[in-house]
């Protein structure tokens, strides 16, 4: 694939993974910050995710043709490589329930209001059918008919943007919330941050590290401050929390619709990949869509029959877990150069998970997940003083 060509794609994909129905709902979550101070929360959090976590996490997968998850053996060993891929794929068939479920009820809201019907089975399996028939496209074939559809959907939230500046301004009180300028910031790193063990398994297999990850971290970035703009703009307006409800009002009808669909589909079927490259990880197996399709299938199982609650609290446990991992990862190859031993870089892992949910009682303005990569990762520098470290080798270092 030619260079243009290549960046083009990988800003696409990127660009469409970050235009759904959870990134707005969580920018929805902002509102009680008002609109200076919940911009100013959106761009800093961004800034954090995908500056300093998305963006590395990238130039590791290109510059060492190694998946995202694959790159903890730098510093655990292959039993971090099986640890960390078996909780990737565990949060990320979660999330597959989560858009899932997202999905359905929009689409059920809609549907609802358009011709009366509502079926959360069956539009729940649209879905899923439809991620599906997008992990059997050949790599071409899924690039062209993805830059297709994420063009649309550019197109879609324009018009969305567009309804929510249309939209009557109504006068109405901030929802009654106690969350933080700290706490907000944290909701944008962790949305982020959801897409960390993945960003590496779609820049693995191109070269010129630094431009493709600048590209896919870039179009992410993007993408998703729209949408967290756009679910901030939505309560501040009307009041409403509901999208769908200013989508169906909206007259756009089945262009709403399709909107929430596919952007659904664009989304959903990169963490229904990454979380089969995981399990390929722990399995071996090299029948990657196989297990992408039956990641699907249980993400569906499982958006039908369990209740999605405590959004907010999944979100941080992905932080928890993630940002020490790559914390250590980030020091051991970008600044020592060297690894801690395998058991040292393990117990740091720990302390960092504990840490995280320690220091999100201090509400720091830039976040937990900024606290957690600065302190550990000066621990884990520190500790290279004192512990005799083991040099990466060349073949470790650029592959």
């Amino acid at each position: 694939m030619k260079t243009g060509r290549l960046f083009r794609s990988q800003f696409l994909l990127w660009l469409g993974a970050a235009i759904s129905i959870a990134e707005i709902l969580t920018g929805t979550l902002i509102a009680p910050l008002g609109l200076t101070r919940g911009l100013v929360a959106i761009i800093l959090g961004h800034l954090i995710g995908c500056g300093l976590f998305l963006l590395p996490a990238g130039y590791l997968g290109a510059k060492l043709h190694r998946s995202a998850l694959a790159s903890a053996e730098l510093a655990f060993g292959q039993g971090g490589v099986w640890l960390a891929s078996g909780l990737n794929a565990l949060q990320l068939v979660g999330w597959t329930a989560v858009m899932i479920v997202n999905a359905q009820l929009a689409m059920n809201s809609i549907s609802g209001q358009l011709f009366g019907f509502k079926s959360p089975i069956l539009m729940a399996t649209i879905v899923a059918v439809l991620i599906i028939g997008w992990l059997l496209m050949g790599s071409q074939l899924l690039f062209k008919i993805n830059n297709f559809v994420v063009g649309l959907l550019v197109i879609g939230t324009v018009l969305m943007l567009t309804m929510v500046f249309m939209a009557p301004a109504t006068a109405h009180s901030l929802p009654a919330d106690s969350l933080t300028f700290g706490q907000a910031v944290e909701l944008n790193v962790t949305m982020a941050l959801s897409w960390l063990p993945l960003i590496g398994d779609y820049t693995q297999r191109v070269d010129r590290p630094l431009p493709v990850a600048l590209v896919s971290a870039g179009g992410y970035m993007l993408g998703s401050i729209v949408m967290f703009v756009t679910g901030l703009l939505v309560v501040l307006r009307t009041g409403q929390t509901d999208i769908t409800a200013l989508l169906t009002r909206s007259g756009l009808g089945l262009i709403a619709l399709l909107i929430i669909v596919f952007s659904t589909v664009t989304t959903t079927f990169l963490d229904t990949y990454s979380a089969a490259t995981s399990l390929a990880n722990l399995t071996g197996s090299r029948h990657i869509n196989r297990l992408a399709i039956g990641v699907t299938v249980v993400g569906l199982v499982i958006a039908l029959t369990v209740a999605m609650t405590y959004y907010e609290n999944f979100l941080y446990l992905i932080g928890s877990v993630f940002t020490p991992l790559y914390a250590i990862i980030f020091v051991t190859y970008f600044i020592r150069k060297a690894t801690l031993p395998y058991w040292l870089n393990f117990s740091w892992w720990v302390i960092g998970i504990v840490a995280y949910y320690q220091l999100q009682k201090l509400d720091f303005i830039g976040g937990t997940t900024l606290l957690v990569l600065v302190g550990l990762g000066l621990a884990v520098w520190l500790s290279g003083l004192v512990v005799k470290l083991a040099p990466l080798t060349r073949g470790e270092l650029s592959r």
